[in-house]
């Protein structure tokens, strides 16, 4: 069997794997995220969309997954401060700031600077949102070719993305996508000897017809890391890149990557599979039972404005055929053939149980908590209750967040801006090591203030204690404490001194201090010796003018 054909055949078996989570996350987009709901098995979004959004009649599920959306994305990759760090071999040693981490510290902001001024806010906000309402989600990035630079970011629709792990920890390292092209789109892409006769022919004369095309990306198959830096050709590359037309089974498009190019975060893990569930999975129970009772409030309140009917078919009107309204006229024998009934309906149940499901689908996505509290500026102990409560809340997503979206990006960015000689050499120090990411971002930050909060209440009760004990302030490494406390509050590199640095400025310090003390004794010597040297004159004319 050729390539082609294996790869379509392996395209069959993933697509059996993920058919069993499909009919969930259908549910958990029509209620949570109408406006990006997915094509799954075969059905096409047109033919769905109109009849759901009909169905749906309430929007506090939409609009509590919108809120947790901004909220992490605020909280994790915002575009107004540095959310990043690099660090060589994982160690992140804040007490002697290097030339090659100010080199990092450098490198970072640079792709910064780039990643936020490129797409990639408006393409990570439909991967997060994506990642709460299904649980997953593939975000792709690369070069920008078309403007001859720069970084380009793509969020595939997960009904078109098939995924699966080679890796021990399940981290989703292939990727099957299968969409469609037109014929002319398709020629214009991989060109007229690339394509088949079929697709090269329709180009010509229905150049509007779909396509089916195939794009898998995974590990190639022995490889092997070559000893040399030398850049590799893309045949050669760690992952493979086969574009297929799927009827055909011709390979069009042969390449690969550095990098996985794709982040593939899921929010809850499916036992047994690499998909994953979001966090409208727990909502979803609320927001159908919600839908449900919205639909009888508006048939409760159509019946308390319209009203029950009672009426006499006496011969005069015909019941079946009547039709109550404003400005009508009903003939009737006698006023007692026709009387509205008591419709018996208990607003009150009704807002009691629409307020109490609102209320449990805004808890169980976080959209009361992760927003600011309405009234008064909180104090500093209720910011820190509410921080804390937030860490508890994101803190287990967090990590997975980091591992298998925030990290993955970096590497990717990272690879391709030091690939294209943007970066720079770095220092002869960082040659050999191995770079990792600490985040600093508001998310990150919060679950670090621990510390601070630590060392505050610790200084705080040193104070109390220190007029008695002074000996106490011995055990407090004052430097450290100043690194500690910047590093966890994610202060830039550039603005602290390194060990070096301090240890230069101290000296200065006290050879100034040194020279000052000598300065002042010296004036002090002199003065004291005229002083004498008066006095010794002012003792021989006493003596001269004293009578013999």
């Amino acid at each position: 069997m050729d390539k082609a054909a294996q790869l379509v055949k392996r395209l069959g078996q993933l697509k059996s794997c993920r058919a069993v989570h499909e009919p969930h996350w259908r549910e958990c987009y029509k209620f949570g995220a109408p406006e990006r709901q997915q094509s799954f098995s075969g059905e096409t979004v047109d033919s769905t969309r109109r009849t759901e959004r009909a169905a749906l009649l309430d929007s506090t599920a939409s609009w509590s997954v919108q809120q947790l959306v901004a909220s992490l994305i605020s909280g994790t990759t915002p575009a107004n401060s540095l959310w990043f760090r690099a660090v060589p071999d994982g160690i992140d040693d804040m007490s002697e700031i290097t030339d090659g981490e100010k080199w990092l510290d450098q490198a970072c902001k640079f792709i910064w600077r780039n990643i936020h001024g490129s797409n990639f806010d408006n393409e990570a906000h439909d991967s997060v949102l994506d990642g709460v309402v299904a649980g997953w989600a593939v975000l792709y990035t690369d070069i920008d070719k078309k403007q001859g630079g720069g970084f380009t970011f793509q969020s595939w629709p997960i009904g078109e993305c098939y995924i699966a792990s080679t890796r021990q920890d399940q981290i989703v390292d292939t990727i099957y996508r299968e969409y469609e092209m037109s014929a002319s789109a398709i020629v214009t892409e991989y060109g007229e000897d690339n394509v088949s006769p079929e697709v090269l022919k329709a180009s010509q004369d229905e150049p509007d017809r779909k396509f089916s095309i195939l794009w898998v990306i995974q590990p190639r198959e022995g490889f092997v890391e070559p000893k040399d830096n030398r850049p590799l050709h893309p045949k050669k590359m760690p992952f493979e890149s086969v574009h297929i037309e799927t009827q055909s089974k011709k390979i069009v498009r042969d390449s690969g990557y550095n990098e996985f190019p794709c982040a593939c975060p899921r929010y809850r893990k499916i036992p047994n599979s690499v998909y994953g569930n979001g966090q409208m999975s727990i909502a979803l129970p609320d927001a159908k039972q919600l839908n449900k009772l919205q639909e009888l409030v508006i048939q409760s309140g159509e019946l308390a404005i319209g009203g029950m009917w009672a009426a006499k078919d006496g011969g005069v009107m015909n019941v079946r055929t009547l039709r109550l309204g404003p400005r009508k006229i009903i003939a009737v024998d006698s006023i007692e053939d026709i009387k509205r009934l008591d419709d018996g309906t208990n607003f009150q149940v009704a807002e009691y149980m629409v307020t109490y499901l609102q209320t449990n689908i805004r808890k169980a996505l976080m959209a009361d908590q992760l927003q600011p509290a309405d009234g008064p500026a909180m104090t500093a102990t209720e910011v820190h209750v509410r921080v804390d409560l937030i860490r508890q809340q994101l803190g287990p997503l967090y990590g997975r967040w980091q591992a298998e979206f925030l990290i993955p990006l970096l590497e990717r960015c990272f690879g391709l801006a030091y690939r294209a000689g943007v970066l720079g050499e770095p220092p002869e120090e960082l040659q050999g090591s191995n770079l990792s990411f600490k985040f600093v971002s508001p998310l990150a930050r919060s679950q670090q203030l621990e510390d601070v909060s630590a060392i505050e209440r610790l200084m705080m009760s040193l104070q109390n204690y220190s007029q008695t004990f002074p000996e106490m302030l011995d055990n407090i490494d004052a430097d450290a404490i100043a690194q500690v406390t910047a590093a966890s509050l994610g202060v830039p590199a550039e603005v602290l001194r390194t060990k070096k640095q301090i240890e230069a400025v101290r000296a200065a310090k006290a050879q100034a201090q040194q020279a000052q003390m000598e300065q002042a004794q010296e004036a002090s010597f002199t003065d004291n010796l005229g002083k004498e040297v008066a006095k010794g004159v002012g003792n021989s004319m006493v003596e001269e003018q004293r009578p013999s």
